[in-house]
């Protein structure tokens, strides 16, 4: 037997590595690198319990992108998203120079956009990325009282403080002085955008760059604020100017029923910050020999914080919400509920119980794939957006699964420039071969099975959720470990974090579970294998 045993876990590992490097893995070809005589493959098909889980609220200070807008969708509801953010000094005890005069302050936070094809004058043309909705929201902007802590006093300040999804009323509780922007009809604009620098000769340059939200902020606010602070303690380092200025809230509404949700990068390298365009006074040498004093431009820019909070409002419709109340882990469910944000996600139960694990150890299986087929309920969802990918986990201990490395380690399966198309080893989107168009999802869980049933790696619960882009749940370091990116999650006794990813998107989608009234569409663990004889 213990031969066996090696040979099942050997060929299980070929069949892993090969299943990663084939182009066509159908499943009428599983395990036909190996296999000479496919006809002996057999598939055993394990009952599974699958349920939904809301996530009410959720840590979004950790994120590095977020979300601002208003999106409705057609399942869950409509969602809005606001930020909370730091302002920093990019340099401490700035000086502006001789009667310093500020002619205009931009807030600049580029969207997420590529180069299209030129117009007919030759200039480049953009199309916006991450943009939901297309019709107008009201936005606001108002300084904030509310101090962001990076250290959490309640630990002592040895760990690092934790903001919720769930805190937009303390935030706003929180808001000073008048809202020193506000447009009651904002769109993005997919325009560049052109501006002007003056180089070393004091000549104009004319710099164009991608697509960006550009806010004109008042000059007033800031030239007291900022410009006549000069030499003031609140300027000479940015422990004192975050406590002076402790931040700025976006506050984005509903305007219409849909509405508009973009997704942003804020950090400073992607460009995002105040701009503080001003003159002052410099003193040249004309002709004469004699000195004239004239106006020169300068600018000074303060970047976003290292601390932004996501906040989200909205609330699901009655009864999706009693659908994901009336699932539980004991029976599962006949759907499953899977939306980003401030959202939902599915707990997947493999094996009932030790018993049922040992009665397939007994068995003398050469182990060719397992994977779980996810298909989209169409009786909810008329049409699936095949953008967004499944990301299953371990979620008893937040860790990737083996699958998940496997695919990850091999180059032919992990393609950073194009994420749709990376990491389909592990998980890939499913064509209906009527007409090819997407269906539902698969899941590998070869290796992750193999280990409970050779190695007994403990049979974990595991968490399922929707992403965009597959690459961002772990921090990818090639020539070391990968880390899984994880948010925490409040209010859930038995979940304590959710990939980080999840939280970016504002999709959902609703999947068939383990009681779907359609057979062929139910959730089921399928193990193919040939028997050794």
């Amino acid at each position: 037997m213990n031969l066996m045993r090696m040979m099942y876990k050997t060929a299980t590992l070929l069949v892993v590595v090969f299943a990663f490097v084939a182009c066509d893995d159908e499943y009428s070809t599983v395990g036909g690198e190996i296999i000479e005589n496919t006809s002996d493959l057999e598939l055993e098909e394990v009952e599974v319990t699958a349920y939904s889980k809301k996530i009410n609220s959720v840590q979004t200070n950790k994120l590095g992108n977020h979300l601002l807008g208003v999106y409705n969708h057609p399942i869950y509801g409509q969602t809005t998203a606001s930020i909370l953010t730091q302002i920093s000094l990019p340099t401490q005890n700035p000086t502006f120079g001789t009667e310093p005069e500020l002619d205009s302050v931009v807030l600049t936070i580029p969207y997420f956009s590529t180069e299209a094809d030129s117009d007919e004058d030759g200039n480049i043309t953009y199309a916006l990325d991450s943009v939901y909705g297309n019709t107008p929201i009201r936005i606001s902007i108002q300084e904030s009282n509310y101090y962001l802590r990076d250290l959490d006093p309640d630990a002592d300040f040895q760990d690092s403080q934790r903001y919720y999804s769930d805190e937009q009323d303390l935030f706003e509780q929180n808001l000073t002085g008048e809202v020193i922007y506000e447009n009651d009809n904002f769109l993005p604009s997919n325009q560049a955008i052109v501006s002007y620098e003056e180089n070393d000769q004091g000549e104009q340059d004319t710099i164009v760059s991608g697509p960006a939200l550009r806010i004109k902020l008042p000059t007033a606010y800031f030239q007291e604020k900022i410009i006549e602070k000069e030499g003031s303690g609140v300027l000479s380092n940015n422990n004192n100017f975050k406590n002076y200025l402790r931040g700025m809230f976006i506050k984005a509404e509903p305007k219409e029923e849909d509405g508009t949700m973009i997704f942003f990068n804020l950090n400073k390298e992607s460009g995002a910050g105040i701009e503080l365009f001003y003159t002052n006074e410099v003193e040249t040498t004309n002709d004469d020999g004699g000195t004239d004093t004239i106006r020169r431009r300068k600018q000074y820019k303060l970047d976003l914080g290292s601390t932004i909070v996501n906040s989200f409002k909205g609330e699901y419709p009655g009864d999706i919400l009693q659908a994901i109340e009336e699932s539980n882990a004991e029976a599962g469910a006949e759907k499953l509920f899977l939306n980003g944000g401030e959202g939902s996600m599915a707990v997947i139960e493999l094996f009932q119980d030790e018993e049922q694990i040992e009665a397939l150890k007994e068995k003398d299986w050469l182990i060719n794939e397992v994977n779980l087929n996810f298909y989209v309920d169409k009786s909810f969802v008329s049409e699936m957006n095949e953008y967004n990918r499944l990301y299953l986990y371990d979620l008893d201990n937040g860790r990737l699964l083996a699958d998940l490395s496997f695919a990850r380690n091999f180059v032919q399966d992990f393609n950073s420039a194009q994420p749709l198309n990376s990491l389909t080893s592990f998980s890939k989107i499913l064509k209906d071969a009527s007409n090819d168009e997407p269906v539902g999802y698969k899941i590998n869980l070869t290796q992750h099975v193999t280990n409970i049933l050779e190695d007994d790696a403990e049979n974990v619960r595991l968490g399922l959720v929707l992403v965009d882009n597959i690459n961002n749940v772990f921090l990818d370091r090639r020539d070391g470990p990968i880390t899984p990116l994880q948010s925490g999650v409040r209010g859930l006794d038995d979940i304590e974090t959710i990939p980080s990813e999840v939280i970016t998107t504002p999709e959902g989608t609703v999947l068939h579970g383990n009681l779907s009234n359609d057979e062929e569409k139910r959730l089921k663990l399928r193990i193919y294998y040939t028997e050794i004889k």
